[in-house]
């Protein structure tokens, strides 16, 4: 399916789903950053935000509708400002694939968002913001069961690769951010960077055929979820949401990206055992291969990230003024 086709169906279910204070809907993600020509790839989602005037409704989450995987989620309004700042928002309402604009209040804040998304004041404010979720690793508190702990450290160790796409102006994705950023790394001169952001997750000396093997248990774990779309992550573990999570994750890894593909088998691998303790000593496994698996060493793998800022903001800095 087409980009275009699968954005239509997406406003097929917008304007059959509004609730109280609709402001407009925009895609996000990949489909918002694709062309319009391009094939849907088989392990995404067409991401939607739903604007409202008011407080925002709590995220639907993924489901499919006419053959099309949506994850639906709200956001209040905002001034464009404020989405400027945000370094979830911005990318987004940059584009401006609008689905529904009733008053036209979005096409305004789109033009305005995009106007200035580029420019570095904003770069710099946005890469700040994901910065400040990274230097609290500094004082990492290992008391949290198993899963929370897993999830509280793999989620702000991963930040320095959307602060490398954010300062690139690209999009920060979320599944496949190791993959975004080491093309940026690469496209910019600073491949050597990228096996530095590997090594603060732990998976920079892993090999293909090792990540293979977890990615199978995790699909055995994955496939015996107790899940439960109402609850935290529960439509990440349904079985239409698998082509991501699993099939995705194993296309990464035939396509020789097995290093960055660990990220998401890691945080999987977390959310399955939220729902269920089956899995726990595949997950254990796993954190032994990236030496985190005991509290304090996952405390030093996770210190070692804060410490890293300096460098990265170097980093950060050069892709600023490359692709200004």
């Amino acid at each position: 399916m087409k980009i275009a086709e699968a954005r239509a169906v997406a406003a097929r279910w917008v304007a059959e789903h509004q609730v109280p204070g609709f402001v407009g809907a925009y895609v996000s993600g990949s489909a918002a950053w694709l062309p319009a020509e391009a094939e849907l790839p088989a392990a995404s989602d067409v991401d939607l935000v739903i604007v409202v005037d008011g407080e925002a409704p709590p995220k639907l989450g993924k489901f499919r509708h006419e053959g099309v995987l949506l994850e639906v989620g709200y956001a209040p309004l905002e001034s464009a400002a404020d989405v400027l700042s945000s370094p979830a928002l911005a990318p987004a309402l940059s584009r401006g694939v609008l689905l529904a604009d009733p008053d036209g209040r979005l096409a305004a804040l789109h033009a305005a968002v995009a106007g200035e998304f580029g420019r570095s004041r904003w770069v710099r404010i946005r890469c700040a913001a994901l910065e400040e979720r990274i230097s609290p690793l500094a004082r990492f508190d290992v008391g949290r069961p198993l899963a929370d702990r897993v999830l509280s450290w793999a989620f702000p160790a991963s930040l320095p690769t959307l602060v490398i796409l954010t300062a690139a102006r690209a999009n920060p994705t979320v599944r496949r951010r190791y993959v975004a950023a080491r093309e940026v790394l690469l496209r910019h001169g600073h491949a050597g960077f990228h096996d530095v952001l590997l090594d603060w997750l732990g998976c920079a000396h892993l090999d293909a055929s090792r990540v293979a093997a977890h990615l199978d248990r995790l699909a055995d774990v994955y496939d015996r979820v107790p899940y439960d779309p109402a609850k935290p992550y529960g439509t990440d573990l349904t079985p239409e949401a698998r082509q991501i999570s699993i099939d995705g994750t194993r296309d990464l890894i035939e396509q020789g990206l097995h290093r960055e593909a660990v990220w998401w088998i890691v945080v999987t691998f977390a959310r399955c055992l939220t729902f269920s303790p089956y899995g726990t000593a595949a997950l254990q496994d796993l954190l032994d291969d990236l030496g985190v698996g005991t509290p304090e060493e996952m405390r030093r793998r996770a210190a070692a990230v804060p410490a890293g800022l300096p460098g990265l903001r170097k980093v950060r800095d050069a892709l600023m003024a490359e692709t200004a």
